[in-house]
């Protein structure tokens, strides 16, 4: 459809000041991450050599905060989901600090899940209250964790969450859907500043605090994809490839853990850009492949929405299905080193 000239702007001016205020912001979250504390420190469970501070996401959220708001503009609903992420940051940069309760995280993560629904920022797939509260909490508290475990590689969550978002702003704008368009690309243009400063080898780290604020707000504007065609079968479609890379990875650590016997709340080297490194992959390599493979599953949501057909949303579902579940059991085979982590955070902040 035709861009006007204002949301050109719009979109623009998003991406452009939200990517330049990461990129300036973050070195000053460095230097006070260094002068309170907040680092990942050597040894143990880690694998990178240095004393590196872990405030990344303080960068993103104070980039993202005003631009987002000026490109969203004040609607009540994001808002709600600016406030939403917020919350959820203060919590993981609380557990950056001291690990809290895992349990106590996935009662916020719920929670925040709910104002979402309340404000009408909801799954609605089949247009049944019953139905789209627990789908909607499932959905936010399997993204949030999502992201908060990819985050276990130099660059990896950051350059995911901009792919992911990437494909929420096309879907968006191509629908006509102007505030959600813009308010993702602030995100995109937040992370992929971020990036340059934390792509291998990285001086800084997201931490819990910005893997929980970008996984949150990557479920809720996935949530605000509003198609004007197409059935619950494209909305799934979209909303699973939307995600893709992050939820595969989540699986094959569940599953890992639980066929192993071990605690799945507790961090390891077990994911899959380990699995990846350990084949010889250079982190470099890993990024790009991981990014990569979720930029296009994102194109792929992004024509699934445009044809809106329940054909080629079956055909996308099932394909996606297919390749996950043939790399699942090639995953499971490979052997990889397993330095636990200790039980940090709702599903354990794994190791670099």
């Amino acid at each position: 459809m035709a861009l006007g000239g204002d949301e050109g702007l719009r979109y623009v001016g998003a991406f452009l000041i939200t990517f330049g205020a990461a990129w300036a912001l973050t070195p000053l979250a460095g230097r006070y991450a260094h002068r309170h504390g907040f680092l990942d420190r050597p040894g143990g469970h880690s694998t990178h050599s240095t004393d590196t501070p872990t405030l990344g996401g303080l960068a993103i959220a104070l980039a993202f905060i005003a631009v987002g708001v000026w490109a969203g503009g004040a609607d009540g609903q994001l808002v709600t989901v600016l406030a939403g992420a917020v919350m959820l940051a203060v919590v993981g940069a609380l557990d950056d600090r001291r690990s809290l309760s895992p349990w106590l995280r996935l009662g916020l993560e719920a929670a925040a899940a709910v104002a979402l629904w309340a404000v009408g920022v909801r799954a609605g797939l089949l247009g049944h209250t019953w139905f789209d509260l627990p789908l909607t909490v499932f959905w936010v508290m399997a993204v949030v964790n999502a992201f908060n475990m990819i985050d276990n590689h130099d660059g990896i969550a950051a350059l995911v969450a901009a792919m992911s978002t990437l494909g929420i702003a096309a879907i968006s704008a191509d629908s006509g859907y102007h505030l959600v368009a813009a308010f993702s690309l602030a995100v995109a243009g937040a992370c992929l500043g971020f990036f340059v400063h934390n792509k291998p080898p990285a001086t800084i780290f997201l931490g819990d605090a910005g893997s929980m604020f970008l996984g949150f707000l990557v479920a809720a504007l996935a949530l605000k994809v509003d198609l004007p065609q197409g059935s619950w079968i494209v909305r799934l479609a979209c909303a699973a490839l939307l995600v893709a890379v992050p939820l595969f990875d989540e699986a094959l650590v569940v599953l890992a853990r639980v066929r192993d016997h071990r605690p799945v709340m507790l961090g390891s080297t077990d994911h899959s850009a380990h699995r990846l490194r350990a084949l010889g992959w250079s982190k470099n390599r890993v990024v790009v492949t991981m990014g990569g493979a979720q930029a296009v599953c994102s194109l792929i949501a992004f024509g699934v929405a445009e044809a809106a057909t329940d054909v080629l949303a079956l055909a996308s579902l099932f394909v996606l299905i297919a390749v996950a579940l043939t790399l699942l059991a090639t995953a499971l085979k490979m052997p990889t080193p397993r330095r636990e982590a200790g039980a940090v955070g709702a599903v354990g902040f794994a190791p670099r």
